[in-house]
């Protein structure tokens, strides 16, 4: 099966990636050759370029609709996967992954593209069932759940030696290993921790609940 994934930094991309290849007999079309091409993984998608953090991932590429994305690959793709994390968790691990790769200062808020990025995503969804969203928390919480749910919607098919290989990934491509720690940071929302209240309250006005309700999230209140 030929897919595409995608995904914000620090959202979960490889981790989902090598999960699959583990379990699948799966091909990923994406290449890290040009960082600005629609086959990138972090491609900015959204119209609004100027909100674009990194300028190696700075493109003029604008859709009107999904067809005329699909239109530019040579191999179609039998599915798009699209993961995402909670905007929360995904924040803070976006400005400590800016910070360590001496990206440039912004004048926009990152949640900003957030919301374009999953709005995007999810607009084309409407145009296509071909375009599937997985959340990472549901990897973590029930491997063998989500799994089960992706094999059932896109006819997913089994590796000859999957049954001898655990869903459990202990270190993947840019991530640090993975711990019981780590785990129930996610699981527990030990994050929000993180924030103050005004933190927070900027965060939720920016914040496109549409998006954040689309992609199975809630806004959060102070702690």
């Amino acid at each position: 099966m030929n897919l595409l994934h995608y995904g914000l930094q620090r959202s979960g991309t490889n981790f989902l990636e090598t999960l699959l290849k583990k379990k699948y007999r799966v091909r990923f079309l994406n290449s890290d050759k040009d960082r600005r091409s629609p086959l990138q993984k972090h491609f900015r998608l959204y119209n609004d370029k100027d909100i674009i953090s990194e300028p190696q991932y700075q493109n003029d590429l604008k859709f009107s609709d999904f067809e005329s994305f699909e239109r530019l690959f040579e191999v179609t793709p039998d599915y798009y996967l699209v993961i995402s994390k909670d905007p929360y968790s995904w924040l803070l691990s976006y400005n400590n992954w800016a910070k360590k790769c001496n990206w440039p200062d912004v004048s926009h808020h990152y949640i900003e593209e957030y919301n374009l990025f999953y709005g995007k995503w999810l607009e084309f969804s409407r145009q296509t069932e071909k375009i599937i969203f997985i959340r990472y928390v549901d990897l973590l919480q029930n491997a063998n759940e989500e799994l089960s749910r992706l094999e059932a919607k896109i006819d997913l098919r089994k590796g000859i030696f999957s049954q001898f290989r655990s869903n459990v990934i202990g270190k993947v491509s840019q991530t640090r290993k993975f711990s019981n720690d780590r785990r129930s940071y996610y699981l527990s929302e030990k994050y929000l921790d993180r924030y103050n209240k005004g933190e927070l309250q900027k965060i939720n006005s920016l914040l496109d609940s549409r998006v954040v309700s689309q992609l199975g999230y809630e806004t959060k209140g102070a702690v």
